[in-house]
Parts: structure tokens; sequence; C-alpha cells
């Protein structure tokens, strides 16, 4: 409230005591401090300074890192990153998860329910040096890949449709050279049926190979 002689009573936004502040001090020291709230001394303002900070770990490489909590509020995500080099290693990885198929993803997961002692990798980039796998297990050397219409038809081009099957013939080459199992599953139908078909002619090949 405010009186005649332009005293303001205010309530500590840290201690939540009230004091009293001229009117002329309360504005210099909210425009200095670029901050909305009020606090009754600079020890109030250094706590809730240190109560507005958190520490997480970097969401890409674990790294822990420490961020204004106001600022981790207004992410969406609430993820905290350390650098941007974390967080654009972090997004890629995530846009490269949603190119998937819903029928990839399907296989995926009915293949990691049926063998719960392997080690399924989506969109692996090391079993064959930097090509990416749709699917692999590296504990039998085995890739399977899930080829959709784009790999057989010019949805996107020829230009397109020329590279893709470039690397298609290249993953090839280099799982022979590795002594790689590639499984390719071509799909022009993206039917529940044909996962199901699918499931089965992989499941028999893991289950050839863990024996």
């Amino acid at each position: 409230m405010k009186n005649k002689l332009n005293i303001l009573t205010l309530v500590c936004d840290q201690c939540n005591q009230k004091f009293t502040r001229t009117a002329w001090r309360n504005k210099v020291s909210k425009k200095w401090s670029n901050c909305k709230k009020t606090f009754c001394s600079s020890e109030c303002n250094n706590k809730y300074k240190a109560a507005s900070f958190i520490e997480k770990p970097c969401k890409n490489c674990g790294k822990q890192v420490k961020r204004a909590l106001a600022a981790t509020k207004r992410s969406k995500t609430k993820n905290i990153f350390c650098n941007t080099s974390c967080a654009a290693s972090y997004n890629n990885t995530l846009k490269r998860k949603s190119r998937r198929s819903k029928v990839e993803i399907m296989l995926f997961e009915m293949l990691e329910k049926e063998f719960p002692n392997l080690k399924f990798i989506p969109n692996d980039k090391k079993l064959l040096d930097g090509l990416e796998i749709d699917i692999a297990i590296p504990s039998i050397n085995l890739g399977i890949e899930w080829n959709g219409v784009v790999h057989f038809k010019p949805i996107y081009g020829q230009a397109k449709l020329d590279r893709v099957q470039e690397l298609d013939a290249k993953k090839q080459v280099i799982a022979q050279q590795k002594g790689i199992n590639l499984i390719v599953i071509p799909d022009l139908v993206s039917t529940v049926t044909k996962v199901k078909q699918a499931f089965t002619s992989v499941s028999k090949i893991i289950r050839q190979l863990t024996n």
C-alpha cells in the first residue's frame, strides 16, 4: 500500500516478511536487477537466485549442467544440453528415429519381445561403417533393412531413387566384406500381414544364429 510519504509496504518474495521501501528505490531496484521479484535484502536476493538454478545431466552426453530454472520451465521438452553441439546431436537422433515407418517399428518391438536377451539397435551406423541399418543386432552380426517403396520407385524423383539404390548396393558389399548377415525386407504394401510374415522369417534366422 502507498501513503503520503511515498513509502511502500512490500512482501519479500524469498522470506515472505513485510518491509518498507520508498517507491523510487523500489523502481530503481527492479530496473537494475531486471527482475520482477521483490526482496527485503541482498541476502534474500542471493538466496532466491541460488534456488533459481538447477543441475541436471545433459540429455545427450550425461555431463552435469547448471541452468536457470526459468529457462528450463520454458522448454517444452524440459531437456538440458551442455552446448549447442550436444543439442544438435540429440535432435538429429530424434529426426532419424521419427523417419522410422510404423511397420518397421512394429517389427522392432515384436523382435525385442521375442528375444529379450538380445540387444536390438534402431538406425545403427556402426555395423556397416557409417551406413545406417534399420535394425542391428551386433552380438550375432545381423542387420535388418526394411526397404519400402522409395527403394524401388521414383517417389521423390529418379535422382533420389538412384542414390537410395546406390547406398543399398554399397551396404551389401560392406556386409559381405565384414561377414555380416544382412536381411533385406522389400515392402510395397506396408500391412500388418507383411510385418508378421517378416517377423516369422527373421525370427527363424535369429534362432539359427543363436543356437
